[in-house]
């Protein structure tokens, strides 16, 4: 009976659904044999196609893909903001407004942003690493985040 291919494990999904994480979990399935070698060209194959259609040659940005996210925020509340899907954002700057800043995961663990860890790197947000802002200055405000895409 022949080896399953990596298109059988992954079979229904649409290229803008995969995610790194699914085509890892889909390689767990089978052992390095020169009998999957077709297993594997299809996996490389794959990976290439995640690479060449989500990002931009060389790790730069993706041209044309700056925003700035400026929503304000009522006093005593807060705003979560995050890439959906697979896209990945490099955050360039960041204007807390006197807000409470932090990076926060997908379990809700938090990790404060100031002044000193901003400079301390650089910043990237995915759908399950977000920044979130709480608002406690007495007033709404209007924090911002600028960003660039590196991944779709």
């Amino acid at each position: 009976m022949p080896e399953p291919s990596i298109y059988d494990y992954l079979a229904k999904l649409d290229v803008a659904d995969l995610t790194i994480a699914q085509l890892n979990s889909a390689t767990e399935l089978t052992n390095l044999d020169p009998v999957n070698i077709e297993f594997w060209q299809g996996v490389i194959t794959l990976n290439r196609v995640l690479s060449d259609s989500r990002t931009f040659p060389h790790g730069l940005v993706i041209p044309e893909t700056g925003t700035v996210i400026a929503q304000e925020i009522l006093d005593s509340a807060n705003a979560t903001y995050a890439p959906s899907g697979t896209e990945i954002w490099q955050v360039m700057n960041i204007d807390i407004k006197g807000c409470l800043c932090a990076l926060r995961d997908g379990d809700g663990n938090m990790s404060q942003i100031t002044a000193d860890t901003f400079k301390a790197g650089t910043i990237y947000l995915t759908r399950t690493m977000s920044i979130f802002f709480n608002n406690a200055t007495g007033g709404a405000v209007t924090p911002t985040v600028a960003y660039l895409k590196v991944a779709l």
